[in-house]
This record gives structure tokens, C-alpha cells and sequence, in this order.
């Protein structure tokens, strides 16, 4: 998780470059996801063309999203181009997504993502959401 830290470090270092603002950052619990028992049969599927999404890293990290966790664009159809997929030695393959609420809330996701021949399968999703609070925010520390 140090690289997770990092990357949090270097998104907050960001905002904060950007004007005198403190940023705060929640760190949601991961939720872990089982090894799907059925993976050969999603391999037919996906080969048969009925289930091509099993393909696609970034649609499968849209699927488990949608079907774990409570996200603000469940009734939005499924736009790859909102993901990005990475390689890393500590993590594997993962699935990245950001979300930044009206109120200027950062929420950012990743889905770690394993093969099975020519599908991918979920195996845990991490967030964490930040906010920034500039100092004219009616609700910066300073003021209170």
C-alpha cells in the first residue's frame, strides 16, 4: 500500500500547489472480492460473444463498481474512455476511475483485476474521496 500512499501524497501535494488550501482525504475500506467460482463458464460465454464484456478490463471494473459499491452514475451508460488501465509490480493490473461530485468532492476508485485466459475477473475495489477547502470555505478550520 505504500504506492497507493503515494499517489494520494502526489494528487494532495497537486491541489494544494494550485493555492492556499488544505486538502482532506478519506480512505474507504477496501472491499475484497472472491475468486469467481464460475470462471469457466464466463470463458464460454465470453467466447461464445454472449458476454464480451468479460474481455474488456475497464468494463469489468464498471460492472463490479456498478454491483459493489453505491456509485453516483449507475443509471449512466458505460463510457470506457472514464477508465484508465495500469500495471504495477505491487499491484498487478488495475482499473482506475475519478468522480468529482458537484459539491468539489474528488472520489477516486480502483478495481484490481486478475486473467483467466482470455477474461478478466475482479478481485478487490479501493476509494478514497478528497475535498478541498480553500481559505474563503465557510467551513475551513481556520474559521471556527
Amino acid at each position: 500500500m505504500a504506492t497507493s500512499s503515494a499517489v494520494r501524497s502526489a494528487a494532495c501535494l497537486l491541489l494544494l500547489s494550485a493555492g492556499c488550501a488544505e486538502v482532506y482525504v478519506l480512505d474507504l475500506p477496501d472491499v475484497n472480492l472472491e475468486t469467481p467460482f464460475d470462471l469457466r463458464q464466463r470463458l464460454d460465454a465470453y467466447r461464445s460473444g454472449a458476454e464480451r464484456y468479460h474481455g474488456d478490463p475497464k468494463a469489468v471494473a464498471d460492472a463490479s463498481l456498478r454491483r459493489e459499491v453505491d456509485v453516483p452514475w449507475k443509471a449512466e451508460l458505460f463510457k470506457p474512455s472514464q477508465y484508465q488501465v495500469h500495471e504495477s509490480p505491487e499491484w498487478g493490473t488495475y482499473v482506475v476511475r475519478g468522480y468529482v461530485y458537484p459539491s468539489g468532492h474528488l472520489m477516486r476508485y480502483r478495481v484490481k483485476i486478475r486473467r483467466f485466459e482470455e477474461i478478466w475477473y475482479p478481485i478487490q475495489i479501493s476509494r478514497y474521496k478528497m475535498h478541498e477547502l480553500s481559505d474563503d470555505d465557510k467551513y475551513h478550520p481556520a474559521h471556527h
